[in-house]
């Protein structure tokens, strides 16, 4: 348990508490914003008394929370603003355990990242690192993603070093979401620190955050991963399953495409009775009508039978199939549009052997004529590729997204510079194969209709 010493400003005489150990080098004074140096008998530093960057911010000292395991009492807070367009402003919340020491929550907008001193890094210069196409720690690739500096404008509680305003420091971060490197020059000494990208509800309820000063952010960040679980699975297992029922509908293809019964043609003059055999009762049976106008295709009842059972009937207003024992109405149908000159009819016909097509007109004054096609083995290839549609649609938009997420990546760190980027070239690569296979599908869809 971490023991609280006691003493007094040299500023203003009020009473200060600390709380972070050994290493605490600097006090601030909540009063009178004053800040002491430990080492120098609380010699005043700097003061921060006419500082407006008090903004309310969800933490504060003295807050207790569990992160990574570890119990933490947030003891100071370090506040920079980059020297660079658009100033952007950020916190550093220095957290301390009796038992494992220091480490740091940075907040900034609504996103938290946790981070702790690393000892592991390349004996790498400044320059070198910034040069690195990938610096290698602990076995994980970190990519160098952003250099800037930033000045100190605000300081409160104890911290481990001497900090005053205006100082400046040099940042160097690289990258490996949700993981990071921050590689701080304060002019004295290289510092490195292992970064964490957190979830926000997770530490505000490890702080007791109230809700009203909860914060949360939907804006891009570097360390922010590109999580997207449920739609990662499902573009994974869109991928196989694609590869199986594009296998699939090549053998349906082939096997389904339709081996012709019988082919004929009738006018108005008189009933046309037609007999085929159905050899095979595999997939679907059809019967294509073709008429050179809308009113000759409307002009004809079509039947359809077999041992003298009707099994089903069609024309411009009904279409009936029929239970060949009872000769009750087994299922009625959508019939063809009034203004159609084709129609396709697609029959499960369960019995092979013989079967009677009867096509008769209804005025037989009206100069109309009809082509007959029948098949058998007909395979409606019309699911199949709208899930094959799905699935390239699962496929694609997860790369898409991803592909999204590091291009934005590139922007931010000012790496966007044109299109022939090999990244952006691969990503093109890939969803211009998808679209081909979408645009062939398509095209075998045409033909096979």
């Amino acid at each position: 348990m971490s023991q609280k010493y006691s003493l007094k400003c040299t500023k203003c005489a009020a009473p200060l508490s600390l709380l972070g150990g050994g290493r605490v080098q600097t006090v601030t004074c909540s009063y009178c914003k004053s800040v002491l140096d430990l080492n120098d008998n609380y010699k005043v530093l700097s003061n921060f008394r006419n500082v407006k960057a008090l903004q309310q911010l969800p933490f504060e000292l003295g807050m207790k929370g569990k992160l990574k395991e570890v119990e933490y009492t947030i003891i100071g807070r370090v506040t920079y603003r980059e020297n660079e367009f658009p100033h952007t402003e950020w916190s550093d919340f220095l957290l301390f355990s009796s038992l494992y020491g220091y480490a740091w929550l940075t907040y900034e907008g609504g996103n938290l990242i946790y981070s702790k001193r690393n000892r592991t890094f390349p004996n790498l210069g400044w320059n070198e690192i910034a040069n690195q196409s990938v610096v290698v720690v602990d076995g994980e690739d970190y990519e160098p993603y952003d250099y800037y500096k930033a000045k100190i404008i605000y300081v409160e509680g104890e911290l481990t070093w001497v900090a005053k305003k205006n100082d400046e420091i040099q940042f160097l971060d690289l990258i490996a979401p949700p993981f990071g490197m921050s590689v701080e020059n304060n002019e004295n000494e290289i510092e490195h620190y292992k970064t964490e990208f957190l979830d926000s509800k997770m530490v505000y309820d490890a702080f007791t955050v109230p809700e009203n000063k909860r914060e949360y952010s939907n804006a891009f960040h570097p360390l922010k991963p590109f999580n997207r679980p449920w739609l990662k699975a499902l573009s994974s297992v869109a991928l196989w399953a694609l590869m199986i029922v594009a296998l699939l509908f090549i053998g349906m293809f082939f096997d389904g495409s339709g081996k012709n019964l019988t082919y004929f043609s009738v006018d108005n003059k008189q009933r046309v009775n037609e007999v085929f055999t159905l050899k095979s009762n595999r997939y679907l049976s059809t019967i294509q009508l073709k008429a050179p106008n809308k009113k000759s295709l409307n002009n004809f009842n079509i039947k359809l039978k077999k041992d003298g059972q009707t099994l089903f009937t069609l024309n411009q207003s009904n279409a009936y199939t029929f239970d060949p024992v009872t000769q009750k109405v087994k299922e009625k149908l959508n019939s063809w549009d009034k203004d159609a000159k084709e129609a396709m009819v697609y029959l499960h016909l369960e019995e092979r052997g013989l079967y009677q097509i009867s096509i008769s007109p209804i005025d037989r004054d009206l100069s109309s004529s009809l082509v007959v096609n029948i098949e058998e083995k007909k395979m409606r290839m019309n699911y199949i590729v709208l899930f094959m549609i799905f699935l390239l649609f699962a496929l694609v938009i997860y790369r898409l997204m991803s592909w999204k997420y590091a291009h934005k990546l590139d922007e931010e760190r000012g790496l966007y510079v044109s299109y022939s980027d090999s990244k952006i070239e691969t990503a093109w690569g890939n969803l211009s194969m998808w679209f081909f296979i979408f645009v062939l599908v398509i095209i075998i869809l045409s033909i096979n209709s």
